[in-house]
């Protein structure tokens, strides 16, 4: 009888939180709709970028702001951060491997073969690094893991090059006016 007293009472505070966290939520929407009609002027990229950069930011401040979940949520990321070993280090890896994701992109986009070009080698050399001391190291499966992933970072450069070399061709056939 406890137990399903226990049940009762944490289905109905489960139940209300998250209908309030619904309703909260719902408002987000609303404040979103009235930035997206001040941006829509904006370019597609500057567009998403706002609307992820809203919903991820705006989605962690309730979490963490909100009463119920705060201290749980900080608790859960505390020890994802204590069992994974980061640091502040690691948060600054993170958001500098976002940034030159994003200039690697525009790279990837401008110049496609010789972005190509530069997989592969990133490719090669991290295979190399990976290969050195494979068969007296513990942690072999992270080695080749690495191989396995740098065969797929090739094949995506060896890729873009050949999409360069056909849009080219393609251009080239193309009669110009």
């Amino acid at each position: 009888m406890i137990f399903l007293n226990i049940l009762v009472v944490f289905a109905g505070t489960f139940i209300g939180s998250f209908l309030l966290q619904f309703v909260v939520m719902l408002l987000g929407v609303a404040v979103y709709i009235l930035i997206e009609k001040r941006i829509a002027n904006l370019p597609k990229y500057w567009r998403q970028v706002i609307l992820v950069s809203f919903l991820s930011l705006s989605s962690f401040g309730f979490t963490l702001l909100w009463q119920e979940t705060r201290a749980s949520t900080i608790r859960d990321i505390q020890m994802i951060a204590r069992f994974m070993h980061w640091g502040l280090f690691n948060l600054f890896v993170a958001f500098l491997v976002l940034g030159v994701g994003r200039i690697a992109y525009w790279g990837k986009k401008t110049h496609q073969f010789r972005y190509g070009i530069v997989e592969i080698l990133v490719a090669l050399v991290t295979a190399m690094i990976s290969a050195n001391g494979i068969s007296d190291n513990p942690d072999t499966f992270t080695r080749v893991a690495t191989i396995a992933g740098c065969v797929y970072i090739v094949s995506r450069g060896l890729e873009n090059m050949a999409k360069y070399g056909e849009e080219n061709q393609t251009k080239a056939q193309e009669p110009r006016r």
